[in-house]
């Protein structure tokens, strides 16, 4: 699943984008939970380390077992992190509105309007901190960062305020909505909408019906089982990388 989404957001990823700090954020969640099981789980017949039994927590042996556990469910996160990972580098705030039922209309105003603000906010934080920088400030504890993150809440809320205005002045709430271009659905759309249905279909009968798909590498390291069923249904959500982007867009 997670080359899965890779590939969607290689194929549909514009110029100019940049997919480092996504990169690094996928290597920290992962490590952060392969680390994370390793130290807090003594399970496994593998021992890599021993540390002393004294050591809260983390004292006892370290497993290889353990260790491939952490790291599988790492992958997950990082599953997780790119099938999201589209909305915010690949579409705009518009397409994000524009695809949501009217019924949906307002709810998809707020979640771009909030996809938005937390890019803001990064950026935000990025410019406080090298202007405080520059002013001779410099990380000197907890403490200190106060100097940098008071004034990126501040701004954020003061973005926020403008941009409630901004959406008040512009009839936000008012009636529908009007637009130059409405998009409409395409066979590719249609075989996407289709692909991601049939691949919660699969998943959701596959553990309804009590196959064993869960992989738990204890007492012993051992290979997970594979499923055809659930490798067509992962293969399913690369639907999108098909299409063409300069079709789609």
């Amino acid at each position: 699943m997670a080359l899965a989404a890779l590939n969607v957001l290689v194929v549909w990823l514009p110029s100019g984008r940049r997919v480092r700090p996504l990169a690094i954020t996928l290597l920290l969640a992962a490590g952060i939970a392969a680390l994370v099981n390793v130290m807090a789980s003594h399970a496994g017949a593998d021992v890599l380390i021993r540390l002393p039994s004294g050591w809260p927590l983390v004292g006892g042996a370290l497993t290889l077992e353990s260790l491939a556990f952490g790291g599988s469910l790492g992958l997950g996160l990082v599953a997780a992190l790119l099938a999201v990972a589209p909305l915010s580098l690949v579409l705009e705030s518009h397409d994000v509105v524009d695809a949501m039922p009217a019924s949906l209309e307002r709810t998809g105003i707020a979640v771009a309007t909030s996809l938005n603000l937390v890019s803001g906010f990064g950026r935000t934080f990025t410019e406080v901190r090298d202007a405080q920088r520059m002013r001779g400030w410099r990380p000197r504890g907890l403490r200190s960062w106060n100097e940098v993150l008071v004034p990126v809440f501040l701004t954020a809320i003061e973005d926020s305020v403008l941009l409630a205005e901004a959406m008040e002045a512009r009839g936000f709430g008012a009636g529908r909505r009007t637009g130059y271009v409405r998009p409409t659905w395409s066979r590719m759309d249609v075989a996407v909408l289709g692909g991601a249905l049939g691949s919660v279909a699969v998943f959701v009968a596959i553990r309804v019906a009590g196959l064993p798909v869960d992989w738990y590498p204890y007492p012993s390291l051992y290979l997970p089982p594979i499923d055809p069923a659930l490798v067509v249904g992962c293969l399913a959500l690369a639907i999108p990388a098909l299409a063409s982007p300069a079709r789609g867009r």
